[in-house]
This record gives C-alpha cells, sequence and structure tokens, in this order.
C-alpha cells in the first residue's frame, strides 16, 4: 500500500465517521462506495473491511452518547440478542453476489431509505425512550435479525434496519436512534468480524488508515451532534444516501 493509498483510506475513514455517526448508519454506507468506486474493491472483501471500520467508528462514538443518556438500552439489548446469529449468517451470504450485483442492491436499498427519511422529515419525533411498538420483544428480536444479517451483508452496521423502524415507522428522536444504533453496532458486530477474518474476508491493511480516520471522526461526531437540529439530521441523512447510492449505480452505468 502507497503513502497515498493510506492517506486516502483515512481521509475517507474521517469524513465517513463524522457523517456516519451523526445519522446513527456508522460511516460504513460511506465507505462502501468509496472503496467500490475508488479502489473496486471485491464486495466480500469489502463488507468484511467495512464492518472492521464500523465497529472502531461505533465504539468511538458510543462513548460519547452513552455519557449523554441517549442510548435506548431497553430496546437494544433485545435487538442485539437476535442480531448476533444473524451477523453469521451475513457474512456467508455476501459471497452470493457477485460484484454488480451487490452494487445494485446496496444502492436499491439506499435510494428507499433514502425515500422514507425524505417522507419521514415532515413528521414529528416522540419524546425521548418513550415506549414504541418497535420495544415489543418479538418487534425487536425481529429487527436484531435483519440488522445482524444487513451488518455483515453490506458491512454498514445496524442503521439498514434501525433508521426506517425507529426514525420512520417508530417516529423516535434522531438523536436517540443515531445513538442507540451505534451501541447496538458496537455489541454486534464483533461476531461478524471473527467469521469474515476467518474467511480471509478482511483487508486488514486497508483496515489500519481507516480505523485512524475513523475513531477521531467517532470521537467528535457527539459534539458535533449537540449542534445539529434534529430536521437537518434528517436532510443530511437523505443527501448521504442519494450520493453513495447514485454513485454505484452510475459505475455500472458507464462502464454501459
Amino acid at each position: 500500500m502507497t503513502v497515498l493509498h493510506a492517506f486516502e483510506l483515512l481521509v475517507i475513514g474521517f469524513a465517513a465517521s463524522i457523517f456516519g455517526s451523526l445519522i446513527g448508519l456508522g460511516g460504513g454506507f460511506l465507505v462502501i462506495p468509496a472503496m467500490r468506486l475508488g479502489f473496486n474493491t471485491p464486495p466480500a472483501l469489502l463488507a468484511g473491511t467495512s464492518l472492521v471500520f464500523v465497529f472502531a467508528n461505533a465504539g468511538a462514538s458510543a462513548i460519547g452518547y452513552i455519557r449523554q443518556k441517549r442510548v435506548d438500552f431497553a430496546l437494544a439489548i433485545p435487538m442485539i440478542a437476535g442480531a448476533i446469529p444473524g451477523s453469521v449468517f451475513g457474512a456467508f451470504a455476501v459471497h452470493w453476489f457477485s460484484p454488480k450485483g451487490f452494487d445494485l442492491a446496496y444502492g436499491t436499498t439506499l435510494i428507499v431509505l433514502a425515500v422514507l427519511v425524505i417522507w419521514r422529515r415532515r413528521g414529528t419525533s416522540r419524546e425521548p425512550f418513550e415506549k414504541t411498538f418497535a420495544h415489543r420483544l418479538p418487534v425487536a428480536l425481529a429487527a436484531g435479525v435483519g440488522i445482524g444479517v444487513l451488518s455483515s451483508l453490506f458491512g454498514i452496521g445496524a442503521g439498514l434496519v434501525l433508521v426506517p423502524l425507529l426514525l420512520v415507522a417508530a417516529r423516535m428522536p434522531p438523536h436517540i436512534v443515531a445513538a442507540t444504533s451505534g451501541f447496538t453496532i458496537l455489541c454486534v458486530s464483533p461476531a461478524g468480524i471473527i467469521v469474515q477474518s476467518l474467511m480471509h474476508d478482511v483487508d486488514w491493511a486497508s483496515v489500519v488508515p481507516l480505523v485512524a480516520g475513523g475513531i477521531a471522526g467517532g470521537l467528535i461526531a457527539p459534539a458535533i451532534s449537540r449542534r445539529v437540529s434534529s430536521p437537518q439530521l434528517i436532510t443530511l441523512l437523505a443527501i448521504g444516501l442519494i450520493l453513495a447510492a447514485l454513485g454505484l449505480v452510475a459505475k455500472h452505468l458507464v462502464r454501459g
């Protein structure tokens, strides 16, 4: 790996970490298109590498969110219980995708999320830690399984499930969703990382600069989140999702 390559990964990790921590997606949703577009990293290797980055990012930001008492532990714990076995399955499932299939599936998922988030922006949020249907044990466990599968499949963490479920459907406050998502990612990611490491699906040379940037950004994100309103966070999320999705789809359209 060249010094320039390492620096590029450091910058990607730093930017993705700040943005991802603010909106509860763990930063992986930006690392994935950046590495697919910039370095053409194979899907399985990318998912494993991104998941390690997401874990480090979540660990750095979760500390700040726990201190701020923003994590909904009553919701996070049952989701974590369902997510751990799901993450093991997702680590194997990523091998079923071709590079094009991975990009299009991931891009389509992000577009759907963006539409839901834009629709959600018009509504109001519940009070912090107010109980919702998502707190029911069967719902939390089912959501956890989905979190685990997608966490290892795409290397993105919990946000692909938690954002539509908690932010859109349950109408929980964005800051609580972001904090709870970060804590869930922190607890779930290790299971997927272990399996993907055993399958040699982690590029450890790329992990080091990504994680270095991710830790720095994750430490800054909680302080920034205090200065950004909920509507602004939702707008940032929608813009980020659309740009990431368009980048992946354009990669294949340009190549014809």
